[in-house]
């Protein structure tokens, strides 16, 4: 045999072998496998808890603190929102109840297209600029709400107007049905007669009264006039006649600039102040400075208008945090690079600095996909805007505006809203979003403002503001911009106790929802009376401890003595 194959017989032979021995031999008992123990189902891991906020509020509540006006509270009230819904009680009502002091009227850069005299009428007038929008709210329209709400107006005069058109507007306003003041004949050759005249059309529409309108602005945002005229940008969108600072101001032979217009409009009315068209970014060498050099020493404000764009970087949280950071830069940014410009063009006169266009928007020319300007977040964002404001000493706010409808130019969709109301037309609720109700509370807040020290972020955690509504009230805003809630422990230095105190809140599910709860109620009646604040308990001494929701805007009223 060979050796090989003996070798693979042997161990054929043994393979079979083995598997002989494995098998079970009948009759005898069958191996059993065991049954293995049933493991443990285990618990489900709770997702981590955000850590919570913990902060100490220090207020010097003896301090005599500085005052801020009222017109901090204002918005924009435009003519195309017509005399239907201006008359509407409902958004009569909820206008009156939102805490806005100040409205500007007739409407952005439909001011510079908008021809008072003929809409009034209801025909073009020979030698006063033209109705374009006859369907639009008259002068008498708005003289008639603002009577009602009791709100009052600042008027952005047409930069296209004469002389003596724009000083006829401020008799309309202002004047007796019996002032003989003389307006006089304008640079085209129109004769604007008296001021009385002027009122008289005012008390034909059933206003005898001058309503006293006391501020005025020459032309909206003058600077981005369209590309047609000499000058102006290739995406110009404003109707004006210049783009250059200087002549806006002085005028040319054709056009009646700032000086000229202010001259004509202060001999009607004296009491009545002018302010001229500024730029957010008042450095360099551009519209801004040339405003200021020539008119700077004249003009009685500088106006602004800023929109802070937000972001898509693809990541909602992140965007977010964008836009509540951006109050703490901006508005002392803005501020010192206006009064550089002052030193720079102006003589270093300090001139009192109104914002009356601001609000958040997407970047230009892309759709406001993620609906911010309509979420809470845009709550947050003008709440704190409104207090970086006061602190900071700006004279007069007017964020855009109380109702503006979609606007093409972010995509034409409904959620395109500017307004603190929907559009009444696409909208017959007039829903309010959560930022009307940032100006009932900031109402409530007083007409000073308080020294404080916070241990927490302004821009992340906690921005708080402290000020005094009466002379044993103080109160303290907190507008927390986190998803934790916050506990603070509020200090008010000089005073011995707190006998009790009032909270108004405003809060969300988050910075993403579209509804938010004023003081618990989610849509209150329109005067906001069962919506009412809730009482708080008192301490024995000065300090008080207080958990601020999550993404809520907070007012504590407290009595302290």
């Amino acid at each position: 045999m060979n050796f090989r194959v003996g070798l693979l017989a042997l161990g054929a032979f043994l393979v079979a072998l083995t598997l002989f021995t494995l098998q079970p031999r009948p009759g005898a008992a069958q191996p059993t496998t065991p049954t293995p123990r049933p493991t443990r189902t285990p618990r489900p891991t709770p997702s981590p808890t955000p850590a919570r906020i913990s902060a100490i509020i220090t207020v010097d509540a003896a301090a005599d603190g500085a005052p801020f006006s009222p017109r901090m509270l204002g918005n924009n009230l435009p003519a195309w929102l017509k005399r239907q819904v201006f008359e509407q009680p409902v958004f009569r009502a909820r206008v009156a109840a939102s805490g806005i002091r100040l409205l500007r009227i007739p409407g952005g850069s439909w001011s510079d297209e908008y021809g008072w005299l003929s809409c009034e009428t209801g025909v073009d007038q020979p030698g006063a600029f033209p109705c374009r929008f006859p369907w639009a709210a008259r002068p008498t329209d708005f003289v008639n709400f603002l009577k009602v709400t009791g709100i009052e107006a600042m008027y952005t005069v047409n930069v296209n107007y004469t002389a003596q058109e724009a000083a006829a507007l401020v008799a309309f306003f202002n004047s007796a049905i019996t002032d003989t003041t003389r307006i006089g004949t304008d640079i085209r050759g129109t004769d604007w007669y008296t001021a009385g005249r002027w009122a008289q059309l005012r008390a034909a529409g059933g206003n005898v009264a001058p309503l006293g309108i006391r501020l005025w602005e020459i032309g909206n945002e003058v600077y981005g006039g369209k590309p047609a005229v000499k000058g102006c940008p290739r995406n110009g969108w404003e109707n004006t006649w210049t783009c250059s600072g200087e002549e806006y101001i002085k005028g040319n032979a054709e056009h009646d600039g700032f000086i000229k217009m202010r001259a004509a409009m202060l001999a009607v009315d004296p009491a009545i102040q002018v302010g001229a068209v500024g730029h957010e970014s008042s450095l360099g060498r551009g519209w801004a400075y040339n405003v200021l050099l020539h008119g700077g020493s004249i003009m009685d404000y500088y106006v602004v208008h800023t929109y802070p764009q937000y972001y898509n970087y693809g990541n909602p949280s992140r965007e977010i945090a964008h836009i509540l950071g951006i109050p703490q830069q901006l508005w002392p940014k803005i501020k010192s690079e206006a009064e550089m410009a002052f030193g720079d063009a102006a003589g270093g006169r300090q001139i009192p600095i109104v914002v009356n266009e601001f609000g958040i928007v997407p970047e230009w020319g892309k759709e406001d996909f993620r609906n911010y300007m309509n979420k809470h977040v845009a709550a947050l964002f003008i709440a704190d805007s409104i207090g970086q404001m006061i602190v900071n000493g700006y004279a007069m706010a007017a964020h855009w505006n109380v109702m503006n409808g979609p606007s093409p130019e972010l995509g034409g969709r409904m959620v395109n809203e500017f307004g603190l109301m929907f559009d009444a037309e696409r909208d017959p609720q007039m829903t309010r979003q959560p930022k009307y109700y940032v100006y009932p509370i900031w109402a409530r807040f007083g007409d000073r403002t308080l020294p404080l020290t916070a241990s927490a972020d302004p821009a992340r955690e906690l921005s708080v503001y402290a000020g005094r509504a009466g002379t044993n009230t103080v109160s303290v805003l907190v507008i927390n911009k986190s998803e934790r809630p916050a506990d603070v422990r509020i200090v008010l230095n000089g005073v011995q106790h707190i006998t009790g105190g009032l909270v108004d809140t405003l809060a969300a599910s988050s910075a993403d929802a579209t509804t938010a709860a004023f003081n618990d109620v989610i849509d209150p009646k329109d005067d906001l009376s069962d919506a009412p604040p809730k009482p708080i308990a008192g301490s024995a001494t000065g300090r008080l401890s207080y958990t601020v929701a999550p993404y809520a805007i907070t007012l504590l009223r407290l009595d302290a003595r």
